[in-house]
């Protein structure tokens, strides 16, 4: 997932996203460790649904968990410029965490990305989540 391509995500998709709905993760680079953790467990998840593996509604969990965390940001003011340069550090740091606390990272950033996803309203979720099923049409298409 580029920058650019996660963060038109997630201002499109939660554009409408009520203060009340949010429940923001503490910071931006927090939320930039777990937008990075989840964005390498879409690669792993892409990569098993084009090799056939039914692991396309997980797939789509993980994607709309990173697009409702990042969004979060966004309506907290986060801007474009500083989100790309946070999430390239957090990618390197995600690179040198441990498979176990990769895990534990990828998990307890879904697990956050969900709670937020539950709180929004009926609309919120729709827009998130077609923002998400665009996403992984685009991980999931033949290349």
């Amino acid at each position: 997932m580029t920058p650019r391509t996660l963060l038109s995500a997630a201002t499109l998709a939660l554009a409408s996203l009520s203060s009340s709905a949010a429940v923001n993760p503490a910071t931006a680079s927090h939320a930039a460790a777990c937008v990075a953790a989840l964005k390498a467990q879409e690669g792993e998840l892409a990569d098993s649904v084009k090799a056939g593996e039914p692991r396309e509604p997980v797939l789509l969990k993980v994607v709309r968990s990173g697009i409702a965390i990042i969004g979060t940001q966004y309506l907290a003011g986060l801007r474009e410029g500083e989100a790309r340069e946070l999430l390239k550090v957090a990618e390197q740091d995600f690179q040198a965490l441990s498979p176990d606390e990769a895990r534990a990272r990828q998990s307890a950033c879904l697990q956050e990305g969900e709670a937020l996803y539950s709180k929004a309203s009926p609309l919120e979720q729709s827009l998130i989540t077609t923002a998400a099923q665009r996403r992984v049409r685009r991980l999931t298409a033949s290349s």
